[in-house]
Protein backbone atom coordinates (compact mmCIF):
# COMPACT_ATOMS: atom_id res chain seq x y z
CA UNK A 1 0.00 0.00 0.00
CA UNK A 2 1.45 3.12 -0.81
CA UNK A 3 0.86 5.91 1.67
CA UNK A 4 1.34 9.44 2.31
CA UNK A 5 1.66 11.71 5.08
CA UNK A 6 1.48 15.57 5.53
CA UNK A 7 0.90 18.06 8.13
CA UNK A 8 -2.49 19.40 9.55
CA UNK A 9 -3.19 21.67 7.03
CA UNK A 10 -6.42 21.99 6.07
CA UNK A 11 -10.07 23.29 7.95
CA UNK A 12 -11.78 20.03 6.17
CA UNK A 13 -9.22 18.09 8.10
CA UNK A 14 -11.34 18.30 11.33
CA UNK A 15 -14.06 16.52 9.60
CA UNK A 16 -11.74 13.97 8.03
CA UNK A 17 -11.04 13.03 11.20
CA UNK A 18 -13.73 12.92 13.05
CA UNK A 19 -15.57 10.83 10.33
CA UNK A 20 -12.38 8.50 10.59
CA UNK A 21 -12.95 8.10 14.68
CA UNK A 22 -16.60 7.95 14.31
CA UNK A 23 -16.56 4.49 12.36
CA UNK A 24 -14.76 2.85 14.58
CA UNK A 25 -16.29 4.23 17.96
CA UNK A 26 -14.47 0.95 19.64
CA UNK A 27 -10.85 1.69 18.63
CA UNK A 28 -10.47 5.07 20.47
CA UNK A 29 -10.17 6.54 23.85
CA UNK A 30 -11.45 10.00 22.42
CA UNK A 31 -14.41 9.77 20.66
CA UNK A 32 -17.55 11.31 21.84
CA UNK A 33 -16.09 14.55 23.39
CA UNK A 34 -13.20 14.22 20.51
CA UNK A 35 -14.71 17.03 19.24
CA UNK A 36 -13.71 19.45 22.24
CA UNK A 37 -9.84 17.89 21.89
CA UNK A 38 -9.90 19.37 18.34
CA UNK A 39 -11.14 22.74 19.24
CA UNK A 40 -7.64 23.27 21.55
CA UNK A 41 -5.10 25.69 20.39
CA UNK A 42 -2.69 22.85 19.40
CA UNK A 43 -3.68 22.73 16.23
CA UNK A 44 -3.73 26.44 16.03
CA UNK A 45 0.25 25.75 14.68
CA UNK A 46 -0.32 22.86 11.73
CA UNK A 47 2.91 21.28 12.91
CA UNK A 48 1.21 19.65 16.27
CA UNK A 49 -0.31 16.91 14.00
CA UNK A 50 0.38 14.87 10.95
CA UNK A 51 -1.72 13.06 8.61
CA UNK A 52 -1.60 9.94 6.46
CA UNK A 53 -3.35 9.15 3.66
CA UNK A 54 -3.66 5.94 1.13
CA UNK A 55 -3.35 6.35 -2.61
CA UNK A 56 -6.75 7.41 -3.41
CA UNK A 57 -6.59 10.21 -0.64
CA UNK A 58 -8.51 7.98 2.12
CA UNK A 59 -7.44 8.88 5.37
CA UNK A 60 -5.56 6.42 7.27
CA UNK A 61 -4.84 7.80 10.67
CA UNK A 62 -3.38 10.98 12.46
CA UNK A 63 -1.49 11.93 15.19
CA UNK A 64 -1.97 15.23 17.46
CA UNK A 65 0.40 16.41 20.21
CA UNK A 66 -2.30 18.00 21.85
CA UNK A 67 -0.17 20.90 23.99
CA UNK A 68 -2.58 21.70 26.49
CA UNK A 69 -1.61 18.27 28.13
CA UNK A 70 1.49 17.24 26.61
CA UNK A 71 -0.48 14.42 25.55
CA UNK A 72 -0.45 12.50 22.06
CA UNK A 73 -3.77 11.52 20.40
CA UNK A 74 -3.60 9.11 17.51
CA UNK A 75 -5.62 6.68 15.65
CA UNK A 76 -4.71 4.42 12.55
CA UNK A 77 -7.69 2.42 10.57
CA UNK A 78 -7.90 -1.03 12.04
CA UNK A 79 -7.19 -1.63 8.16
CA UNK A 80 -3.79 0.24 7.58
CA UNK A 81 -2.02 -1.06 11.40
CA UNK A 82 -0.28 -3.81 9.30
CA UNK A 83 1.90 -1.55 7.60
CA UNK A 84 3.92 0.72 9.95
CA UNK A 85 2.36 3.51 10.73
CA UNK A 86 2.08 3.31 14.39
CA UNK A 87 6.42 3.04 14.25
CA UNK A 88 6.27 5.99 11.99
CA UNK A 89 4.11 8.08 14.54
CA UNK A 90 6.11 7.57 17.31
CA UNK A 91 9.04 8.85 15.46
CA UNK A 92 7.18 11.87 14.19
CA UNK A 93 6.18 12.84 17.62
CA UNK A 94 9.63 12.42 19.25
CA UNK A 95 11.11 14.52 16.29
CA UNK A 96 8.07 17.34 16.92
CA UNK A 97 8.69 17.41 20.78
CA UNK A 98 12.19 17.38 20.76
CA UNK A 99 11.64 21.00 18.30
CA UNK A 100 9.79 22.63 20.73
CA UNK A 101 11.78 21.66 23.52
CA UNK A 102 14.47 23.47 21.91
CA UNK A 103 12.26 26.39 21.32
CA UNK A 104 11.28 26.48 24.85
CA UNK A 105 14.65 26.19 26.48
CA UNK A 106 13.22 23.45 28.98
CA UNK A 107 12.64 19.67 29.30
CA UNK A 108 9.10 18.72 28.10
CA UNK A 109 7.16 15.58 28.72
CA UNK A 110 4.92 13.76 26.22
CA UNK A 111 2.02 11.47 28.10
CA UNK A 112 0.65 8.55 25.75
CA UNK A 113 -2.75 6.54 27.36
CA UNK A 114 -3.86 3.37 26.21
CA UNK A 115 -6.05 0.43 27.67
CA UNK A 116 -4.45 -1.90 30.01
CA UNK A 117 -4.74 -4.60 28.04
CA UNK A 118 -3.26 -3.42 24.77
CA UNK A 119 -0.41 -4.95 25.50
CA UNK A 120 0.78 -4.32 21.60
CA UNK A 121 0.29 -0.66 21.95
CA UNK A 122 2.73 -0.50 25.79
CA UNK A 123 5.45 -2.45 23.61
CA UNK A 124 5.68 -0.06 20.71
CA UNK A 125 5.65 2.71 23.15
CA UNK A 126 8.38 1.33 25.23
CA UNK A 127 10.47 0.30 21.99
CA UNK A 128 10.07 3.98 21.37
CA UNK A 129 11.84 5.50 24.74
CA UNK A 130 8.72 5.45 26.78
CA UNK A 131 8.30 4.17 30.38
CA UNK A 132 4.76 3.96 32.58
CA UNK A 133 4.23 7.35 34.34
CA UNK A 134 2.82 5.66 37.50
CA UNK A 135 -0.80 6.77 37.78
CA UNK A 136 -3.93 5.28 35.62
CA UNK A 137 -7.00 6.99 34.70
CA UNK A 138 -10.32 4.98 35.16
CA UNK A 139 -13.06 5.29 32.24
CA UNK A 140 -16.67 5.17 34.05
CA UNK A 141 -20.29 4.59 32.19
CA UNK A 142 -23.65 5.14 33.61
CA UNK A 143 -26.29 3.73 31.53
CA UNK A 144 -29.38 6.57 30.62
CA UNK A 145 -32.04 4.54 30.55
CA UNK A 146 -33.57 4.98 34.39
CA UNK A 147 -34.75 7.42 36.42
CA UNK A 148 -32.10 10.42 37.22
CA UNK A 149 -32.15 11.88 40.57
CA UNK A 150 -33.43 15.41 40.74
CA UNK A 151 -30.57 17.98 40.77
CA UNK A 152 -30.53 20.01 44.53
CA UNK A 153 -28.91 23.05 44.37
CA UNK A 154 -27.46 25.29 47.63
CA UNK A 155 -29.82 28.07 48.51
CA UNK A 156 -29.78 30.88 45.82
CA UNK A 157 -27.60 28.78 43.22
CA UNK A 158 -29.43 28.11 39.76
CA UNK A 159 -28.21 25.91 36.12
CA UNK A 160 -28.72 26.80 33.13
CA UNK A 161 -26.94 26.36 29.62
CA UNK A 162 -24.09 28.82 28.75
CA UNK A 163 -25.37 32.14 27.66
CA UNK A 164 -22.82 31.27 24.02
CA UNK A 165 -20.38 33.64 23.15
CA UNK A 166 -21.75 35.95 25.68
CA UNK A 167 -19.90 34.30 28.08
CA UNK A 168 -16.93 32.68 26.89
CA UNK A 169 -15.09 35.01 28.66
CA UNK A 170 -16.41 34.25 31.95
CA UNK A 171 -16.16 30.55 31.36
CA UNK A 172 -12.67 30.87 30.52
CA UNK A 173 -12.06 32.70 33.78
CA UNK A 174 -14.41 30.13 35.31
CA UNK A 175 -12.36 26.82 33.91
CA UNK A 176 -8.76 27.86 34.64
CA UNK A 177 -9.86 29.07 38.05
CA UNK A 178 -11.52 25.42 38.80
CA UNK A 179 -8.26 23.61 37.22
CA UNK A 180 -6.09 25.76 38.58
CA UNK A 181 -4.67 26.27 35.11
CA UNK A 182 -3.90 28.87 31.89
CA UNK A 183 -4.65 26.21 29.36
CA UNK A 184 -7.74 26.99 28.44
CA UNK A 185 -8.01 30.21 26.11
CA UNK A 186 -11.03 32.58 24.48
CA UNK A 187 -10.65 30.58 21.01
CA UNK A 188 -10.34 27.21 21.84
CA UNK A 189 -13.94 28.01 23.82
CA UNK A 190 -15.45 29.37 21.12
CA UNK A 191 -14.44 26.80 18.68
CA UNK A 192 -16.38 24.43 20.38
CA UNK A 193 -19.31 26.54 20.57
CA UNK A 194 -18.46 26.15 16.39
CA UNK A 195 -18.11 22.90 16.46
CA UNK A 196 -20.62 20.57 14.59
CA UNK A 197 -21.06 18.59 17.22
CA UNK A 198 -22.36 20.95 19.80
CA UNK A 199 -25.30 20.90 21.68
CA UNK A 200 -25.59 24.43 23.28
CA UNK A 201 -28.63 23.09 26.32
CA UNK A 202 -25.48 20.46 26.89
CA UNK A 203 -23.57 23.21 28.24
CA UNK A 204 -24.33 23.75 31.74
CA UNK A 205 -23.16 25.57 34.03
CA UNK A 206 -24.10 26.72 37.66
CA UNK A 207 -24.61 30.44 38.47
CA UNK A 208 -24.05 32.16 41.77
CA UNK A 209 -25.96 34.05 43.79
CA UNK A 210 -24.27 37.40 42.82
CA UNK A 211 -24.35 36.41 39.15
CA UNK A 212 -21.09 34.94 38.29
CA UNK A 213 -20.18 31.66 36.83
CA UNK A 214 -19.63 29.25 39.96
CA UNK A 215 -19.19 25.29 37.85
CA UNK A 216 -19.59 23.95 34.81
CA UNK A 217 -20.83 20.76 33.23
CA UNK A 218 -20.36 20.71 29.48
CA UNK A 219 -21.52 17.39 28.06
CA UNK A 220 -21.08 16.00 24.39
CA UNK A 221 -23.77 13.88 22.82
CA UNK A 222 -22.64 11.42 19.84
CA UNK A 223 -25.81 10.66 17.74
CA UNK A 224 -24.73 7.49 15.72
CA UNK A 225 -23.85 5.89 19.10
CA UNK A 226 -26.09 7.50 21.61
CA UNK A 227 -23.58 8.15 24.18
CA UNK A 228 -22.59 10.97 26.33
CA UNK A 229 -19.64 12.28 27.39
CA UNK A 230 -18.79 14.84 30.13
CA UNK A 231 -15.30 16.50 29.55
CA UNK A 232 -15.10 18.90 31.12
CA UNK A 233 -16.56 19.34 34.85
CA UNK A 234 -15.20 21.47 37.22
CA UNK A 235 -16.53 23.53 40.39
CA UNK A 236 -14.72 27.02 41.49
CA UNK A 237 -12.58 25.90 45.16
CA UNK A 238 -14.63 28.14 47.00
CA UNK A 239 -18.19 26.30 45.92
CA UNK A 240 -16.89 22.67 46.49
CA UNK A 241 -18.20 21.01 49.35
CA UNK A 242 -21.94 22.03 49.18
CA UNK A 243 -23.04 19.57 46.68
CA UNK A 244 -22.90 22.24 43.51
CA UNK A 245 -20.78 19.68 41.69
CA UNK A 246 -23.32 16.62 42.28
CA UNK A 247 -26.42 19.23 41.02
CA UNK A 248 -24.16 20.42 37.79
CA UNK A 249 -23.56 16.47 36.96
CA UNK A 250 -27.07 15.94 37.58
CA UNK A 251 -28.08 18.19 35.22
CA UNK A 252 -25.46 17.69 32.71
CA UNK A 253 -26.91 13.67 32.89
CA UNK A 254 -30.85 14.45 32.33
CA UNK A 255 -29.81 16.75 29.55
CA UNK A 256 -28.61 14.34 27.97
CA UNK A 257 -30.77 11.93 28.41
CA UNK A 258 -33.43 14.23 27.44
CA UNK A 259 -30.98 15.01 23.98
CA UNK A 260 -31.42 10.60 23.30
CA UNK A 261 -28.19 9.69 24.84
CA UNK A 262 -29.04 5.87 25.97
CA UNK A 263 -25.18 5.87 28.35
CA UNK A 264 -23.32 8.59 29.73
CA UNK A 265 -19.66 8.26 29.63
CA UNK A 266 -16.61 10.06 32.10
CA UNK A 267 -13.12 9.88 33.10
CA UNK A 268 -10.91 10.77 36.18
CA UNK A 269 -7.65 10.14 37.74
CA UNK A 270 -7.12 6.70 39.11
CA UNK A 271 -6.41 7.90 42.60
CA UNK A 272 -9.05 10.61 42.66
CA UNK A 273 -11.01 9.26 45.57
CA UNK A 274 -13.43 12.38 45.49
CA UNK A 275 -14.17 11.95 41.83
CA UNK A 276 -15.20 8.74 41.65
CA UNK A 277 -16.66 8.77 44.86
CA UNK A 278 -19.25 11.40 42.91
CA UNK A 279 -19.30 9.57 40.07
CA UNK A 280 -20.42 6.59 41.91
CA UNK A 281 -22.73 8.31 43.29
CA UNK A 282 -24.40 9.96 40.66
CA UNK A 283 -24.91 5.81 39.17
CA UNK A 284 -21.78 5.82 37.27
CA UNK A 285 -19.19 2.14 37.37
CA UNK A 286 -16.22 1.91 36.30
CA UNK A 287 -15.97 0.28 32.90
CA UNK A 288 -12.37 -0.33 31.87
CA UNK A 289 -8.98 1.43 33.26
CA UNK A 290 -6.49 3.20 31.20
CA UNK A 291 -2.56 3.56 32.00
CA UNK A 292 -0.67 6.03 30.78
CA UNK A 293 3.43 6.05 29.60
CA UNK A 294 5.48 9.12 29.07
CA UNK A 295 8.81 10.52 27.75
CA UNK A 296 10.74 13.24 28.51
CA UNK A 297 12.60 15.32 25.91
CA UNK A 298 15.24 18.00 26.89
CA UNK A 299 15.82 20.99 25.19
Amino acid sequence: MIVTTRPWSDPADLQRVSTLVRAFPHEQLHVVDLPYRLASWALEDGRNARLWYDAAGGLLAFAIIQRPWQALDFFVHPGAREIGIEPAMMVWAAERMQELAAEQGDALALFVTVRDDQRDRSTLLQQHGFALAGWSLVHLARPLTDVIPEPRLPPGFTLRPLNGDAEVESYVRLHRTAFGTNNMTIAWRRRTLAAREYVPELDVVAVAPDGSLAAFCVCWLSANTRLGQIEPFGVLPQYQGLGLGRAALLEGLWRLQAHGALEALVFTYGDDTPAIRLYTGTGFRPDFHTVTFVRTFRG
